[in-house]
């Protein structure tokens, strides 16, 4: 199983990267990659509790930074009702 992660980095951090990833002869991602995995073998099972716990709280600032410009959640007759408003619209008002 893998994952997609996307993040949003300066531009001198990713031209740094793709020289190093050039010189290697290998895709910028693959470098990444390598990085991370090397990372996470590395410390793996070596954090203690409160080293997690510290993550964490790092991790959580982060958390709603994102604005999609309209509300989300899991209002599920909301989303209901959106569903059957847009399947019951045959859409032939449109260009």
């Amino acid at each position: 199983m893998s994952r997609v992660i996307t993040y949003e980095i300066p531009d001198e951090v990713y031209e740094a990267l793709d020289q190093m990833a050039a010189k290697s002869g290998r895709p910028t991602e693959a470098l990444v990659l390598e990085y991370l995995r090397r990372q996470a073998d590395g410390r793996r099972d070596s954090l203690t509790e409160e080293e997690e716990r510290a993550a964490a709280e790092r991790f959580r600032r982060y958390i709603g930074m994102a604005d999609l410009g309209h509300p989300t959640g899991a209002d599920n007759e909301g989303i209901d009702r959106d569903l059957a408003r847009e399947y019951g619209d045959s859409h032939d008002n449109q260009a």
